[in-house]
């Protein structure tokens, strides 16, 4: 028997969403419901299937023999050889690996964090350590895996080589063309080439290291929420903030947050600009309800169109969609050029 295709391809794993449901029984099986805020229609729905969001039909999915085909078509000559290698690539190679390396094991040490958290009396979550040494390099890979595989990512990459191509026309041709002419100039991306690109960083091993090291190099802080007002997830859980206008992984006053549970979020900030915090380094900490509205507000401006919640309260997503409506635009400018 040959392989199961697999069709619906998550880009923000079900096991990391189901922390966020509610689990109902269906005929012997569990079935997990959350609560989303859609940004484009900007509208909540209740007791949605996590199964059906933060996914799209064959993401992952690279067509080689269209690719040859368009190279065949531009004059490229292609060895038979490497036509019969093609033949033999698995096109849901990558899906594979994130459906049984990932997703299962990689996860495993969030898993841990939840147990210990639950575990730990409240006048003892300044006083443990919360990650074992071991775990700290597995979590890294796993959220840099996650930084790169969203859709969000997915359509910055699509900007940068659209928007990227047309600006270094202006700027290579600005003498002999119009603004008129450039306006009008439309680059697009076939669909198959842009599953390609980002497949390339998907399993670019130096890429990844790059990003799971500076995650090393940050102040750990386990944020523990114990008001009524839930932390957030999204359709691209892993955000962050330049507390000095700097907005990379590694810039100084740089703080990334990453949302486990609806009480529980990993919180990783920059040790330059956050010394302070250094003896907080890898311990539960209680954080005050404006943290926690921040830390959603960054889940709502920097997701692709999803925002989830274990209960029915978008009251902050509505608020924030009225003052900024450019947010339901999916293709909204992700980059300043010019």
């Amino acid at each position: 028997m040959g392989k199961t295709i697999v069709k619906n391809q998550h880009y923000v794993p079900q096991r990391y969403l189901r922390k966020f449901a509610v689990t109902q029984k269906k005929k012997k099986k569990n079935i997990y419901r959350f609560n989303i805020f859609d940004k484009e229609k900007q509208e909540s729905r209740e007791n949605q299937n996590v199964e059906n969001y933060a996914s799209e039909r064959y993401f992952y999915d690279v067509d080689f023999n269209e690719l040859l085909e368009e190279a065949e078509s531009e004059g490229i000559n292609i060895d038979n050889e490497i036509k019969d290698l093609t033949n033999k690539v698995d096109k849901q190679h990558l899906e594979n690996i994130f459906a049984t390396k990932v997703e299962t094991t990689m996860f495993d040490p969030f898993e841990k964090i939840i147990t210990k958290y639950t575990l730990t009396p409240t006048n003892m979550y300044t006083k443990v350590q919360v990650v074992p040494e071991e775990d700290k390099a597995t979590i890294a890979y796993y959220l840099a895996f996650q930084f790169v595989r969203t859709k969000e990512y997915r359509e910055k990459i699509i900007q940068m080589y659209e928007k990227g191509t047309k600006l270094l026309i202006w700027k290579g041709l600005k003498q002999e063309i119009g603004s008129e002419f450039l306006d009008s100039l439309d680059i697009k991306l076939k669909e198959n080439k842009i599953n390609l690109i980002h497949n390339e960083q998907l399993i670019d091993t130096e890429l990844l290291e790059c990003f799971a090291k500076i995650f090393l190099k940050h102040i750990w802080i386990f944020a523990v929420n114990e008001t009524d007002n839930l932390f957030y997830t999204s359709d691209n859980p892993l955000v962050l903030y330049g507390h000095q206008e700097h907005q990379g992984l590694g810039s100084k006053g740089v703080e990334i947050i990453f949302p486990i549970t609806p009480k529980l979020a990993l919180v990783m900030r920059e040790v330059e600009h956050f010394q302070r915090d250094l003896s907080l380094y890898n311990r539960f900490i209680h954080i005050p309800e404006k943290y926690i509205n921040f830390y959603n507000e960054l889940q709502v401006f920097q997701s692709y169109k999803y925002i989830f919640s274990k209960d029915e309260n978008f009251s902050l997503a509505k608020e924030l969609m009225g003052k900024y409506p450019k947010l339901k635009d999916t293709n909204r400018n992700r980059f300043l050029m010019g």
